[in-house]
């Protein structure tokens, strides 16, 4: 019983005083005996009770277990698997090194380890972490500062990904259950993915791909083409100098200040657009719910051809239930279909 740290005779000693409980002497020399009996239920009830305080009281407890101070020459690209830690990346302009400072504090010294190499002009930090009996509780930090030239992947299981004033091929960040906040970003493509969580990203130049199974993001002055994706959540989009396509399956899309709308699909749930131009791609797409787009462009340098099912669609003037065509002798025809909603563009 020593694995967790509870000496035998002590639980025997609170279930004689607590449960009455009486063995023979035969017994007390046996532990295999004495959890025969009858009792063996309420023995093990009273060994869980103890070791979790135990646990308790040490997951408090957290001392620094890692601490690394490096910095490296030559780096055009950086690969991190943080795990549970948060990692961040500060680009300076004028800084040609690369500065690691990672800190990883915890109840077990030996179950974490931050390990990194440089193969050719990249550098890879990856953190492990071990499995154990007792309960492990880890916290800490990943830190990155270096040239604002740089690719990056970055990636972290249940932890914050920050990362600001980098222009650079690819930017690739993706968190499980976490937040990623990225800032004057300059790259050929960026990529953002959460799984259940938050994204925040502004001030971006590059073709955007942002993707969010469950939860926020926040989408903010975009030079560039953007693509959003969502199974359940909240979208905001606003001030992208590009063409925009959305999709969620349930949750709502709001936009503004958008300079092309392209394909927005939804399953439930709703869009609500303003400021936002039309084109040739536009396509609009809901299985029930509600899309409303109030636009700058002219509508008459558009076809519509609309459907409804239970629901009803309005473009400028123009109401109707059923299939709402609308032939300006245009090249370019918006489509548009909801089996149970609206869609309604207007200036």
């Amino acid at each position: 019983m020593k694995e967790f740290g509870i000496p035998f005779a002590m639980a025997i000693s609170y279930l004689n005083q607590h449960m009455k409980i009486q063995p023979t002497q035969k017994q007390m020399t046996s532990g295999r005996s004495f959890l025969a009996m009858k009792s063996t239920k309420s023995l093990w009830v009273v060994l869980t009770l103890f070791s979790a305080l135990q646990f308790s009281c040490t997951d408090s407890d957290l001392d620094t277990v890692v601490e690394i101070q490096e910095e490296f020459s030559d780096i055009t690209s950086i690969e991190v698997d943080a795990e549970f830690l948060d990692v961040s990346y500060v680009g300076t302009s004028g800084q040609s090194q690369v500065s690691l400072s990672a800190n990883v504090r915890s109840n077990s010294k030996r179950r974490n380890e931050v390990k990194y190499l440089v193969e050719g002009n990249k550098l890879k930090i990856e953190v492990n972490s071990k499995g154990g009996i007792r309960s492990l509780k880890s916290e800490g930090s990943i830190i990155l500062t270096g040239p604002r030239n740089i690719s990056l992947d970055l990636e972290s299981g249940s932890g914050t990904i920050e990362v600001s004033n980098v222009t650079g091929q690819k930017t690739d960040l993706e968190a499980g259950s976490g937040k990623i906040i990225a800032k004057n970003i300059n790259s050929s493509e960026i990529e953002l993915e959460v799984a259940s969580g938050s994204i925040l990203a502004e001030d971006l130049t590059g073709k955007v791909s942002v993707e969010v199974a469950s939860g926020k993001m926040e989408i903010n002055r975009v030079d560039g083409n953007v693509t959003a994706q969502g199974a359940s959540g909240q979208m905001k989009i606003t001030a992208v100098n590009g063409t925009v396509k959305a999709g969620i399956s349930s949750g709502n899309i709001e936009m503004s200040e958008i300079r092309s709308l392209g394909r927005v699909e939804l399953s439930s749930g709703k869009l609500f657009a303003t400021s936002t131009g039309l084109s040739a791609e536009t396509s609009l797409k809901a299985s029930s719910g509600t899309m409303y787009i109030q636009t700058p462009s002219n509508l008459s340098l558009f076809n519509f051809n609309i459907t409804t099912g239970s629901g009803s669609a309005r473009v400028g003037e123009s109401v109707s239930s059923g299939t709402l065509n609308i032939n300006n002798g245009s090249s370019f025809t918006i489509r548009g279909e909801v089996n149970s909603g609206k869609i309604e563009i207007v200036n």
